[in-house]
């Protein structure tokens, strides 16, 4: 009895065959997307536009409102009104007189009291303490000599309380003179037996000694 040989599969006997199906398929694969990528178009992207929608509102209309009409006022009996007219007549309306506010007069000045001229009072200042003037050194330097006059108010103290140049021979020696005059002490001058002011004259020499 023979025994049956069994064949064994071998797939190199196969791979040519099985090669070119997969071949074929993969041209038909090819074809197809050829074909589907040709049919379609590429078209650019466009940003969508995004559409407003302005709504303008619709004006509203206003309501006229009308004002009621103002309270006629209460009309008085004319009767009325004519005895009070009559009343207002009788009654005798006193009205209070105005206060005049007088203008507020500024007190009158203190009274300077005059001062008199040496001449003309009953008796006479009298010099109590008499100052010497200081002489300038410039002008003893330059030997320069002179004199002046000076009119001072003795007061009823005896005091002097104003003095003037009445007469000078040279500027510089006005001022020493004025300063020492006003040093003076006199006995005050008297008028109907009252002190009284009085314009005296006091001479000062300027003179070099030898």
């Amino acid at each position: 009895m023979k025994k049956k040989e069994r064949k064994v599969y071998e797939p190199e006997q196969d791979y040519p065959k099985d090669f070119q199906i997969a071949l074929a398929i993969s041209l038909i694969i090819f074809i197809v997307i050829f074909l589907t990528v040709k049919s379609l178009e590429v078209k650019p992207y466009k940003p969508k536009e995004e559409v407003e929608t302005i709504v303008e509102p619709t004006p509203q209309e206003l309501e006229q409102i009308e004002e009621p009409p103002p309270p006629s006022k209460p009309q008085l009996p004319v009767e009325a009104a004519e005895s009070e007219e009559a009343a207002e007549e009788e009654e005798d309306v006193e009205i209070a007189p105005t206060t005049e506010f007088n203008e507020l007069e500024a007190p009158p000045p203190p009274k300077t009291e005059e001062a008199y001229e040496f001449y003309a009072v009953e008796v006479k200042p009298q010099v109590l303490k008499r100052y010497e003037p200081v002489y300038d050194e410039m002008a003893k330097k330059a030997g320069i000599e002179g004199q002046v006059f000076i009119k001072a108010l003795v007061d009823e103290t005896g005091h002097v309380t104003d003095v003037r140049v009445l007469r000078s021979t040279n500027p510089v020696f006005e001022a020493p003179a004025m300063e020492a005059a006003r040093k003076f002490l006199f006995k005050p001058g008297y008028q109907r037996d009252k002190p009284v002011k009085v314009w005296v004259v006091i001479p000062f020499r300027f003179k070099l000694t030898k």
